[in-house]
């Protein structure tokens, strides 16, 4: 008799696959929000920026991009997730792994850059605490995705 797979399995796939929607949206929005308003013109690309936060502003289009695609790649991994598919769940793992560190150095960058303001440096820590509320979920998918009994249900 074949050992039934677990129905949370089905469950994570289709998470992942909700949430790879809000990114292809919300980034495919900020994209052409940014073009429509046109705030990347006033942008000046030729200056070296060191500030984390200024050479983001002015990669904004770019950074939008890649996160359309870690999006739609997102999405198919959580189709064949669904499908019990090794090569999603490791797709799925590898690109959690790639946002987590991208929330964590956006927000890391973030409190430096507002705690170096006068008076905003209690806002500093606002950016760490939303470091932790995103990156959680993200951290359990890469736990759950990984867990043996879990990962001998794929093929």
């Amino acid at each position: 008799m074949e050992e039934q797979k677990p129905k949370s399995i089905k469950t994570i796939g289709l998470l992942v696959a909700i949430f790879s929607g809000f990114i292809i949206f919300s980034n495919g929005m900020g994209a052409v929000a940014w073009s429509v308003i046109g705030m990347g013109d006033d942008l000046n690309n030729n200056e070296t920026e060191t500030d984390p936060i200024s050479f983001l502003f002015s990669h904004y289009l770019e950074m939008c991009l890649i996160m359309l695609l870690i999006g739609i790649a997102y999405l198919i991994g959580g189709i064949f997730i669904r499908k019990y598919k090794l090569w999603a769940n490791r797709m799925v793992s590898g690109l959690s792994i790639l946002i987590f560190l991208i929330i964590w150095g956006l927000m890391i960058a973030m409190s430096i850059s507002v705690g170096k303001q006068d008076g905003m440096e209690a806002f500093s820590y606002g950016a760490i605490l939303n470091a932790f509320f995103w990156s959680t979920p993200i951290a359990l998918l890469i736990w759950f995705l990984n867990k043996k009994k879990i990962k001998k249900h794929f093929a």
